[in-house]
């Protein structure tokens, strides 16, 4: 066998029709990669190698028949493979020796191209930002379809004697199998288009080409490669087939060998393993997620609105949704699938403005993006909405996510980031799976319904809210969690104590306090104080490691807004009010990672203090511009009327909410029980957590000053033209509920980390002819060097 792949290499390589070849691979995809403009990598602007993986297999498709073309077909025809038939040497080693070759060969055409990876490397920003293992990955999947699609070569090789029906019957079976199969699947629906694709090597190779590695691609490429080896060798021993005996004993190992396919397929379907190399393993799903798709039981459909023609971010974060889908897809019982709609895709205009309208009144809000089109800038209009149906239920899920601030490439990674806690949610949302209880604790004065409406509307969605009152503990026995939100009443040693003893059994709590309270009604004039609010919480706070002062934060530079009517003609101004601020310094953490701001009004300072067990890990910070005004606070308009003087804002950026995790220690631990203790008191708790905030508003949605109504949470109607209109309070509040009740759920998925590798667009810029000549006359330089050189040995070799 390895006398015939020694052969089989060194007449292809002593060809020179062999260099052209391998020349005009690497002429072909040198230009898509690096010229032209619609798939060139230095417009694409980021520091990968997609174009080759996903355009390299159609240049293979011709690539890898001209190598095999004359190998069987070139044998016949001259006669040589009787010759070679009288030698001590089997029809199988023939074949497999050929086999070898070309797969050695293949990988030969493959080599040159390392020179786009050393590129890209340095083109990345910064030097080296490169995801290499997941390169090494997308490498092996190239490799292992150029071996399918030599096995196909050889196979139509040993068909016939003319090499160039052999190199078109090659083409065409070759492009059959990638893609052919998947047009005919989209044809037909359910289990059918299933099994058709499942047929189709683009189907297998698409997870490969990113650097995910699953068995069942693996075991579908393995077996590819057998059945049609075993079909070119059929065809090579075809001779023999009149003898009955040779005859019976090929259909014996034939019938063997397709039992062993299909039980390696079986096995390989039913108990497989992904392997995901890119560097911060992207593809790799949470086991939350996975276990909430074990519970799909009807079919999924996903409406992508991130369609068209997309700038490269945005298109980006298209392919990234795809493939979490189609990960999704993976691990659940039912069907998933997915289709785009462009709102932007019409006829006319009235009629593409019609969509855009009817998308808006839904409640999705477009974004408006730039990009270069012709040499101009243009501006595009894009929904960055996917649509998920299930069953009966629909649901619109917000894709672009990310923190204020932050450049958009940055920001569409951070969206990148969060696609599957999005999708989970979403999922979860409408298919009404793990939904746990909330109780919003009443009783003590807290915010009343329209004050929370828009949380309300909000979390009924992902949660089942009760009101819980602690005098009556059968009120929340059942409770996942609780919402303390605001309280301006104090509570009694006996609530406290159910409450404590909540805690102390495993119970999590979201803590919303003011300090301090203000009538803003009195604001105006010389103004008024703010006064310390008794709510008798402070004690309990104190012992579980934290504690919220009688003060209040002004924030010069991320100040709000407060509006005052002017002249009694409600004239209404939107007066600057440092009470007020956009929080947007948070820890990196599931809850607050990637946030975008929170509203924060009328906050204070926090001070964490010893508690044994306890980790504390604070939430969210105030930018460095502060000032600090101890009780009681003077809140005036006219402080604010004329710009205060930025040098008294020196205080440092301050907390203002803290993450408690741990067991706790009672607040009743060596003290007098309550008269409704009638249990024995737990002194040390499970690990729980609580999350405590420094202000009760963040809950609070705003007003129509004129109506009442209520606006959605998060919303400033008091913005000044320019300034962030929609904050991050539900998202805020979603997400310490979610870690409250399960810190392994979805939640887990916020955590994901995606290096985000641009190029350095400067270097782009200013060496782009450098870079593409590179890329298109490095790789002929080196295949050159190693013709040379390898003629000139031969040359040498045979003179001596």
């Amino acid at each position: 066998m390895w006398s015939i792949y020694k052969r089989e290499i060194q007449q292809f390589l002593n060809s020179l029709i062999a260099y052209i070849v391998i020349g005009v691979f690497l002429t072909g995809i040198g230009l898509l990669m690096w010229v032209f403009p619609e798939t060139s990598v230095l417009n694409y602007g980021f520091a990968d190698l997609e174009t080759l993986f996903s355009l390299g297999p159609f240049v293979f498709m011709f690539l890898i028949p001209a190598i095999t073309m004359r190998m069987v077909a070139e044998e016949k025809k001259s006669g040589t493979i009787e010759l070679l038939l009288t030698k001590p040497i089997t029809e199988a080693q023939i074949l497999l020796g050929k086999y070898f070759a070309a797969v050695t060969l293949v990988l030969f055409a493959i080599l040159p191209t390392l020179v786009y990876a050393y590129s890209v490397y340095q083109l990345g920003n910064p030097v080296g930002n490169l995801d290499v293992p997941g390169i090494i990955g997308s490498y092996i999947g190239l490799l292992l379809l150029g071996a399918v699609f030599a096995a196909i070569g050889l196979a139509a090789s040993t068909l016939t004697e003319n090499q160039i029906v052999a190199f078109i019957f090659a083409v065409f079976l070759s492009f059959f199998l990638y893609t052919g199969l998947s047009s005919i699947s989209a044809l037909f629906s359910g289990n059918a288009a299933v099994y058709i694709e499942d047929l189709s090597l683009s189907f297998h190779y698409e997870a490969l080409s990113r650097g995910l590695i699953d068995t069942r691609d693996l075991a579908y490429f393995l077996s590819t490669i057998i059945f049609v080896l075993f079909v070119s060798y059929w065809k090579l021993v075809s001779r023999k087939l009149s003898y009955k005996p040779v005859r019976a004993k090929l259909i014996k190992h034939f019938s063997i060998g397709l039992f062993i396919i299909l039980l390696i397929n079986f096995v390989a379907a039913n108990f497989f393993a992904r392997f995901d190399l890119t560097a911060d393993k992207r593809y790799s799903l949470k086991p939350a997620t996975k276990e909430l798709l074990s519970q799909i039981d009807e079919p999924l459909t996903v409406e992508i609105l991130i369609s068209g023609d997309l700038p490269a971010g945005f298109e980006r974060l298209k392919k990234a949704i795809e493939q979490t889908i189609e990960e999704f897809d993976i691990y659940t019982p039912g069907d998933i699938a997915y289709f785009h709609t462009d709102p932007s895709d019409a006829e006319t205009a009235q009629e593409r403005q019609e969509n855009i309208t009817y998308l808006m009144q839904q409640g999705f809000e477009p974004t408006q993006v730039f990009d270069t089109e012709n040499g101009r800038q243009i501006q595009k209009t894009v929904f960055p909405y996917v649509i998920l149906r299930y069953g009966q239920r629909a649901a619109g899920v917000l894709m672009l996510k990310g923190t204020t601030g932050a450049s958009s490439q940055e920001r569409l990674n951070q969206s990148i980031e969060g696609i599957e806690f999005e999708l989970a949610v979403g999922l979860q949302r409408i298919a009404g799976l793990n939904r746990k209880t909330i109780g919003l604790v009443q009783g003590h004065n807290e915010l009343d319904s329209l004050d929370i409406a828009g949380f309300l509307g909000e979390m009924r969605q992902y949660f089942d809210l009760v009101k819980t009152d602690l005098t009556q503990p059968q009120t929340f026995a059942s409770v996942d969690a609780l919402v303390i939100a605001q309280p301006k009443t104090e509570y009694s040693v006996e609530e406290k104590y159910v409450l404590d003893q909540y805690i102390m059994s495993g119970g999590k709590v979201l803590f919303l306090i003011d300090k301090l309270q203000v009538n803003m009604g009195l604001a105006g004039g010389e103004g008024t104080f703010a006064l310390p609010i008794d709510h008798g919480l402070d004690d309990m706070l104190f012992r579980y490691g934290v504690r919220i002062n009688a003060e209040y934060i002004q924030d010069i530079q991320n100040f709000g807004r407060y509006p005052v009517v002017l002249d009694n003609a409600e004239n209404i101004i939107n007066l600057p009010w440092p009470f007020y601020a956009s929080v947007n310094d948070f820890t990196e953490h599931p809850i607050t990672k990637n946030l975008d701001a929170v509203y924060a009004r009328f906050f204070s300072t926090m001070d964490t203090v010893k508690a044994d067990g306890v980790a504390k890990t604070p939430l969210m910070f105030t930018s460095p511009y502060t000032r600090i005004v101890n009780s009681p606070a003077k809140v005036a308009f006219e402080d604010f009327v004329n710009k205060p003087d930025a040098a008294l804002f020196d205080h440092g950026k301050e907390p203002v909410a803290y993450l408690l995790e741990g067991e706790f220690t009672s607040l009743f631990k060596n003290r007098v029980l309550p008269s409704n203790a009638q249990t024995a008191l737990k002194e040390q708790s499970e690990e729980t957590k609580i999350v405590v905030v420094s202000d009760g508003d963040i809950i609070r949605n705003e007003k129509n000053l004129r109506t009442g109504a209520p606006f959605e949470l998060g919303y400033n109607p008091f913005a000044d033209q320019g300034e962030k209109l929609k904050y991050a309070n539900k998202d805020f509040l979603f997400n310490a509920l979610a870690y409250l009740v399960d810190e392994n759920g979805v939640i887990t998925s916020r955590a994901k980390e995606i290096t985000l590798r641009p190029l350095n667009r400067v270097k782009v810029r200013e060496e782009r002819v450098y870079w593409q000549i590179l890329n298109l006359v490095g790789p002929l330089v080196l295949l050159s060097i190693f013709g040379l050189i390898r003629a000139f040995w031969r040359k040498r070799k045979y003179r001596a």
